[in-house]
Protein backbone atom coordinates (compact mmCIF):
# COMPACT_ATOMS: atom_id res chain seq x y z
CA UNK A 1 0.00 0.00 0.00
CA UNK A 2 1.34 3.35 -0.95
CA UNK A 3 2.23 5.88 1.66
CA UNK A 4 -0.17 8.44 2.63
CA UNK A 5 1.14 12.22 1.58
CA UNK A 6 0.66 14.34 4.32
CA UNK A 7 -2.27 16.88 4.09
CA UNK A 8 -2.22 19.65 2.63
CA UNK A 9 -3.70 22.82 4.54
CA UNK A 10 -4.72 26.41 3.37
CA UNK A 11 -4.02 29.25 6.09
CA UNK A 12 -6.70 31.85 5.58
CA UNK A 13 -5.94 35.18 7.64
CA UNK A 14 -2.02 34.88 9.13
CA UNK A 15 -2.39 36.47 12.85
CA UNK A 16 -1.91 34.87 15.87
CA UNK A 17 -3.96 31.71 15.27
CA UNK A 18 -2.52 30.76 12.05
CA UNK A 19 0.86 30.64 14.03
CA UNK A 20 -0.77 29.25 17.15
CA UNK A 21 -2.24 26.12 15.51
CA UNK A 22 0.56 26.08 12.29
CA UNK A 23 3.34 25.64 14.50
CA UNK A 24 1.18 22.53 15.70
CA UNK A 25 0.29 20.90 12.84
CA UNK A 26 3.46 21.87 10.47
CA UNK A 27 6.35 21.47 13.19
CA UNK A 28 8.31 19.29 10.66
CA UNK A 29 8.60 22.51 8.90
CA UNK A 30 8.77 24.97 11.39
CA UNK A 31 11.29 27.50 12.20
CA UNK A 32 12.19 28.70 16.04
CA UNK A 33 14.10 31.87 15.22
CA UNK A 34 11.08 32.90 12.81
CA UNK A 35 8.57 32.25 14.86
CA UNK A 36 10.04 34.21 17.56
CA UNK A 37 10.66 37.15 15.34
CA UNK A 38 7.47 37.25 13.63
CA UNK A 39 4.95 35.93 16.52
CA UNK A 40 6.96 35.92 19.81
CA UNK A 41 3.37 35.54 21.54
CA UNK A 42 2.92 32.04 20.42
CA UNK A 43 6.49 31.37 20.83
CA UNK A 44 6.61 32.06 24.36
CA UNK A 45 3.32 29.23 24.74
CA UNK A 46 5.70 27.08 23.77
CA UNK A 47 9.11 27.82 24.50
CA UNK A 48 11.87 25.94 27.04
CA UNK A 49 12.26 29.06 29.35
CA UNK A 50 16.24 28.65 29.20
CA UNK A 51 16.05 28.78 25.21
CA UNK A 52 13.58 30.65 23.51
CA UNK A 53 14.54 28.44 20.27
CA UNK A 54 14.01 25.27 21.87
CA UNK A 55 10.04 25.10 21.73
CA UNK A 56 9.97 21.98 24.22
CA UNK A 57 6.01 22.09 24.99
CA UNK A 58 4.98 22.47 21.28
CA UNK A 59 1.93 20.16 21.17
CA UNK A 60 2.56 18.51 17.80
CA UNK A 61 -0.39 16.40 15.69
CA UNK A 62 1.61 14.74 12.92
CA UNK A 63 0.35 14.31 9.17
CA UNK A 64 -0.44 17.95 7.90
CA UNK A 65 1.88 20.20 5.65
CA UNK A 66 0.60 23.70 5.19
CA UNK A 67 1.01 24.50 1.15
CA UNK A 68 -0.81 27.60 0.92
CA UNK A 69 -1.50 31.21 2.73
CA UNK A 70 -3.50 34.36 2.28
CA UNK A 71 -4.16 37.35 4.13
CA UNK A 72 -5.48 40.68 2.73
CA UNK A 73 -1.93 42.41 3.89
CA UNK A 74 0.24 40.88 2.03
CA UNK A 75 3.29 41.05 4.00
CA UNK A 76 1.65 39.24 6.96
CA UNK A 77 0.95 36.35 4.70
CA UNK A 78 4.76 36.73 3.91
CA UNK A 79 5.90 36.25 6.76
CA UNK A 80 3.91 33.35 7.84
CA UNK A 81 5.41 31.64 4.84
CA UNK A 82 8.41 32.15 6.12
CA UNK A 83 7.95 30.63 9.30
CA UNK A 84 8.09 27.70 7.62
CA UNK A 85 10.83 26.08 5.98
CA UNK A 86 8.85 24.65 3.04
CA UNK A 87 8.18 27.99 2.24
CA UNK A 88 4.09 27.78 2.12
CA UNK A 89 2.80 29.74 -1.42
CA UNK A 90 1.42 33.19 -0.26
CA UNK A 91 -1.99 33.65 -2.22
CA UNK A 92 -2.85 36.98 -3.91
CA UNK A 93 -6.45 36.31 -3.28
CA UNK A 94 -8.60 33.43 -1.67
CA UNK A 95 -10.04 32.58 -5.06
CA UNK A 96 -6.19 30.77 -5.41
CA UNK A 97 -6.30 29.14 -2.16
CA UNK A 98 -8.79 26.85 -3.73
CA UNK A 99 -6.64 24.67 -5.87
CA UNK A 100 -3.90 22.47 -4.72
CA UNK A 101 -5.22 22.12 -0.62
CA UNK A 102 -7.07 19.21 0.95
CA UNK A 103 -8.48 21.22 3.77
CA UNK A 104 -8.74 24.93 4.75
CA UNK A 105 -8.64 26.47 8.11
CA UNK A 106 -9.97 29.82 8.58
CA UNK A 107 -8.00 31.23 11.34
CA UNK A 108 -9.12 34.19 13.19
CA UNK A 109 -7.60 35.21 16.94
CA UNK A 110 -8.66 38.65 17.51
CA UNK A 111 -12.34 39.46 15.00
CA UNK A 112 -16.04 39.22 15.69
CA UNK A 113 -16.99 36.67 12.81
CA UNK A 114 -17.97 39.03 10.44
CA UNK A 115 -16.09 38.14 7.22
CA UNK A 116 -16.66 34.10 7.93
CA UNK A 117 -19.50 33.58 5.64
CA UNK A 118 -17.41 35.53 2.71
CA UNK A 119 -14.39 33.56 3.79
CA UNK A 120 -15.57 30.04 3.76
CA UNK A 121 -18.02 30.37 1.04
CA UNK A 122 -15.20 29.30 -1.89
CA UNK A 123 -14.00 26.35 0.13
CA UNK A 124 -17.51 25.40 0.83
CA UNK A 125 -18.74 24.82 -2.38
CA UNK A 126 -15.95 23.64 -3.72
CA UNK A 127 -16.20 20.50 -1.64
CA UNK A 128 -12.52 21.52 0.69
CA UNK A 129 -13.49 20.69 4.05
CA UNK A 130 -13.41 23.79 5.85
CA UNK A 131 -12.33 24.79 9.64
CA UNK A 132 -13.80 28.26 11.01
CA UNK A 133 -12.77 30.07 13.36
CA UNK A 134 -13.99 31.27 16.24
CA UNK A 135 -16.21 32.64 16.91
CA UNK A 136 -18.22 30.79 14.11
CA UNK A 137 -20.14 34.22 12.78
CA UNK A 138 -21.22 37.59 14.34
CA UNK A 139 -24.81 36.60 13.34
CA UNK A 140 -27.07 33.96 13.90
CA UNK A 141 -28.05 34.55 9.92
CA UNK A 142 -24.49 33.90 9.08
CA UNK A 143 -23.77 31.33 11.25
CA UNK A 144 -27.07 29.30 9.23
CA UNK A 145 -26.28 30.59 5.77
CA UNK A 146 -22.19 28.83 6.33
CA UNK A 147 -23.82 25.72 7.56
CA UNK A 148 -26.18 25.66 4.61
CA UNK A 149 -23.23 26.06 1.76
CA UNK A 150 -22.05 23.22 4.10
CA UNK A 151 -25.05 21.12 3.79
CA UNK A 152 -25.60 22.04 0.16
CA UNK A 153 -22.25 20.92 -1.28
CA UNK A 154 -21.59 17.58 1.28
CA UNK A 155 -18.28 19.52 2.54
CA UNK A 156 -17.70 19.06 6.04
CA UNK A 157 -17.42 21.51 7.98
CA UNK A 158 -16.11 22.33 11.49
CA UNK A 159 -16.13 24.65 14.37
CA UNK A 160 -14.43 25.04 18.06
CA UNK A 161 -13.62 27.26 20.61
CA UNK A 162 -10.62 25.97 22.36
CA UNK A 163 -12.65 26.27 25.95
CA UNK A 164 -15.09 23.67 24.51
CA UNK A 165 -12.53 20.95 24.26
CA UNK A 166 -9.53 22.31 26.62
CA UNK A 167 -8.55 19.55 28.90
CA UNK A 168 -8.22 21.23 31.93
CA UNK A 169 -11.72 21.60 31.72
CA UNK A 170 -12.79 17.77 31.43
CA UNK A 171 -10.48 17.47 34.35
CA UNK A 172 -12.83 20.24 36.64
CA UNK A 173 -15.96 18.91 35.25
CA UNK A 174 -14.86 15.55 37.48
CA UNK A 175 -14.88 17.32 40.67
CA UNK A 176 -18.53 17.86 40.30
CA UNK A 177 -18.87 14.60 41.88
CA UNK A 178 -17.44 15.91 45.01
CA UNK A 179 -21.05 18.20 45.30
CA UNK A 180 -23.06 15.64 43.81
CA UNK A 181 -23.44 17.05 40.43
CA UNK A 182 -23.47 21.53 40.01
CA UNK A 183 -26.72 22.73 39.98
CA UNK A 184 -25.45 26.32 39.68
CA UNK A 185 -22.20 27.67 37.91
CA UNK A 186 -20.74 30.46 37.78
CA UNK A 187 -17.75 31.44 34.26
CA UNK A 188 -15.34 34.31 34.53
CA UNK A 189 -14.51 34.53 30.63
CA UNK A 190 -12.38 37.28 29.05
CA UNK A 191 -15.08 39.23 27.56
CA UNK A 192 -14.12 41.98 30.05
CA UNK A 193 -10.70 42.21 28.50
CA UNK A 194 -11.80 45.96 27.70
CA UNK A 195 -11.80 48.71 29.46
CA UNK A 196 -15.33 50.36 30.75
CA UNK A 197 -13.68 53.91 31.44
CA UNK A 198 -15.13 56.74 29.18
CA UNK A 199 -17.32 54.29 27.35
CA UNK A 200 -21.02 54.76 26.83
CA UNK A 201 -23.78 51.94 27.16
CA UNK A 202 -25.10 52.60 23.80
CA UNK A 203 -21.64 52.73 22.23
CA UNK A 204 -20.45 49.71 24.30
CA UNK A 205 -23.51 47.40 23.45
CA UNK A 206 -22.82 48.15 19.51
CA UNK A 207 -19.62 47.42 20.30
CA UNK A 208 -20.04 43.60 20.77
CA UNK A 209 -18.50 42.16 17.67
CA UNK A 210 -14.96 43.80 18.94
CA UNK A 211 -15.31 42.05 21.86
CA UNK A 212 -17.18 38.71 20.34
CA UNK A 213 -13.89 36.57 19.76
CA UNK A 214 -13.25 37.17 23.76
CA UNK A 215 -16.72 36.61 25.07
CA UNK A 216 -17.63 33.77 22.66
CA UNK A 217 -15.16 31.17 24.75
CA UNK A 218 -16.85 31.96 28.30
CA UNK A 219 -20.12 31.06 26.72
CA UNK A 220 -17.90 27.65 25.37
CA UNK A 221 -16.27 26.75 28.62
CA UNK A 222 -20.10 27.17 30.32
CA UNK A 223 -21.69 24.64 27.58
CA UNK A 224 -18.80 22.10 28.19
CA UNK A 225 -19.27 22.62 31.91
CA UNK A 226 -22.60 22.47 32.84
CA UNK A 227 -24.23 21.18 29.37
CA UNK A 228 -26.35 22.57 26.19
CA UNK A 229 -29.62 22.02 27.37
CA UNK A 230 -30.05 25.89 27.38
CA UNK A 231 -33.89 27.35 27.56
CA UNK A 232 -33.34 30.92 27.95
CA UNK A 233 -31.04 33.67 28.40
CA UNK A 234 -31.14 37.32 30.35
CA UNK A 235 -28.27 39.69 30.52
CA UNK A 236 -27.44 43.27 31.53
CA UNK A 237 -25.21 45.66 31.88
CA UNK A 238 -23.42 48.13 30.46
CA UNK A 239 -20.67 46.17 28.03
CA UNK A 240 -21.75 43.49 25.93
CA UNK A 241 -23.12 40.62 27.41
CA UNK A 242 -21.45 41.94 30.77
CA UNK A 243 -23.15 39.62 32.66
CA UNK A 244 -25.09 36.50 30.84
CA UNK A 245 -27.40 33.96 33.02
CA UNK A 246 -28.08 30.75 31.25
CA UNK A 247 -31.12 28.86 32.29
CA UNK A 248 -31.24 25.20 31.23
CA UNK A 249 -33.74 22.83 30.74
CA UNK A 250 -32.46 20.68 33.38
CA UNK A 251 -33.05 23.38 36.11
CA UNK A 252 -29.32 24.63 36.41
CA UNK A 253 -28.26 28.35 36.73
CA UNK A 254 -24.79 29.34 34.91
CA UNK A 255 -23.63 32.92 34.80
CA UNK A 256 -20.92 34.16 32.82
CA UNK A 257 -19.22 37.00 33.52
CA UNK A 258 -17.98 39.57 31.45
CA UNK A 259 -16.58 42.40 33.11
CA UNK A 260 -14.43 45.12 32.70
CA UNK A 261 -10.78 44.73 33.71
CA UNK A 262 -11.36 47.38 36.60
CA UNK A 263 -13.40 44.87 38.29
CA UNK A 264 -11.32 41.77 36.89
CA UNK A 265 -8.05 42.36 35.71
CA UNK A 266 -7.60 38.54 34.76
CA UNK A 267 -7.20 39.37 30.53
CA UNK A 268 -6.39 35.56 29.53
CA UNK A 269 -7.37 33.22 32.62
CA UNK A 270 -10.95 31.86 33.47
CA UNK A 271 -12.50 31.13 36.12
CA UNK A 272 -15.41 28.31 36.68
CA UNK A 273 -17.17 27.18 40.47
CA UNK A 274 -19.97 24.71 40.77
CA UNK A 275 -22.16 24.74 43.23
CA UNK A 276 -24.84 22.71 44.97
CA UNK A 277 -26.49 22.25 48.37
CA UNK A 278 -23.91 19.96 49.39
CA UNK A 279 -21.01 22.28 48.71
CA UNK A 280 -18.83 24.02 46.03
CA UNK A 281 -16.17 23.52 44.16
CA UNK A 282 -13.65 26.07 42.07
CA UNK A 283 -10.91 25.89 39.33
CA UNK A 284 -7.57 26.55 38.99
CA UNK A 285 -6.96 28.98 36.32
CA UNK A 286 -7.30 27.92 32.88
CA UNK A 287 -5.03 30.02 30.76
CA UNK A 288 -2.84 30.38 27.80
CA UNK A 289 -0.60 26.92 28.88
CA UNK A 290 -3.49 25.03 29.17
CA UNK A 291 -5.24 26.67 26.21
CA UNK A 292 -1.87 25.06 24.08
CA UNK A 293 -4.07 21.56 24.51
CA UNK A 294 -7.27 22.24 23.36
CA UNK A 295 -6.07 23.66 20.25
CA UNK A 296 -4.29 20.30 20.11
CA UNK A 297 -7.34 18.68 20.12
CA UNK A 298 -9.09 21.04 17.85
CA UNK A 299 -6.53 19.63 15.52
CA UNK A 300 -6.83 16.33 16.12
CA UNK A 301 -10.61 16.44 15.13
CA UNK A 302 -9.81 18.73 12.27
CA UNK A 303 -7.51 15.67 10.86
CA UNK A 304 -10.48 13.13 11.70
CA UNK A 305 -12.84 14.99 9.78
CA UNK A 306 -10.52 15.34 6.67
CA UNK A 307 -9.95 11.87 6.77
CA UNK A 308 -13.21 10.37 7.32
CA UNK A 309 -15.78 13.27 5.65
CA UNK A 310 -17.76 13.48 9.06
CA UNK A 311 -17.70 16.94 11.25
CA UNK A 312 -16.49 15.92 14.57
CA UNK A 313 -19.23 18.15 16.70
CA UNK A 314 -23.08 18.62 15.86
CA UNK A 315 -24.14 21.77 13.36
CA UNK A 316 -26.60 22.45 15.61
CA UNK A 317 -24.33 23.04 18.85
CA UNK A 318 -22.02 25.48 16.83
CA UNK A 319 -25.99 27.35 15.75
CA UNK A 320 -26.27 27.48 19.85
CA UNK A 321 -23.26 29.48 20.75
CA UNK A 322 -24.13 31.74 18.29
CA UNK A 323 -28.16 31.81 19.10
CA UNK A 324 -26.90 32.54 22.94
CA UNK A 325 -24.70 35.96 21.85
CA UNK A 326 -27.59 36.96 19.75
CA UNK A 327 -30.35 36.09 22.46
CA UNK A 328 -28.12 37.82 25.06
CA UNK A 329 -28.04 40.82 22.50
CA UNK A 330 -31.64 40.95 22.60
CA UNK A 331 -32.29 39.84 26.16
CA UNK A 332 -29.90 43.12 27.49
CA UNK A 333 -31.34 45.54 25.15
CA UNK A 334 -34.77 44.75 25.72
CA UNK A 335 -35.01 43.92 29.33
CA UNK A 336 -36.73 40.55 29.25
CA UNK A 337 -35.81 36.91 28.94
CA UNK A 338 -35.17 35.25 25.16
CA UNK A 339 -36.06 31.61 24.70
CA UNK A 340 -33.73 30.22 22.43
CA UNK A 341 -36.00 27.66 20.52
CA UNK A 342 -37.87 30.83 19.53
CA UNK A 343 -34.93 32.42 17.97
CA UNK A 344 -33.81 29.36 16.52
CA UNK A 345 -37.21 28.95 14.82
CA UNK A 346 -37.24 32.76 13.80
CA UNK A 347 -40.05 34.09 15.99
CA UNK A 348 -39.91 37.72 16.62
CA UNK A 349 -38.32 39.22 19.43
CA UNK A 350 -37.96 42.74 20.75
CA UNK A 351 -34.72 45.01 20.47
Amino acid sequence: MAKRTKIKVGMVRCDTHSYYFGAQMDYAHLRPEKLVEYNYIVAHYYQDIYDPYHLEKLPKVSGFEIAKCYDDERERAEHFAETFSARPEVCDSVAQMTTGIDAVFIADCDGGGGDHLQLARPFLTKGIPTFVDKPFASTLADAKAIIRLANKHATPLYNDSILSVVPAADLFKRRFAEIGDATVGVIKGVGGAFSQENIGQREALDALEDRLAYIIHGIALALNLFGSDVEFVEAMGTLPLEYLHLHMKSGKEVMVLNTAVEHFPERCNFYAAGYSKFGAVASRPIGDFEFIYGGQKILKNFKKMILTGQPPRPYDDILLHIAIVEAGQIAQSSGERVFIKDLLKGKPAKK
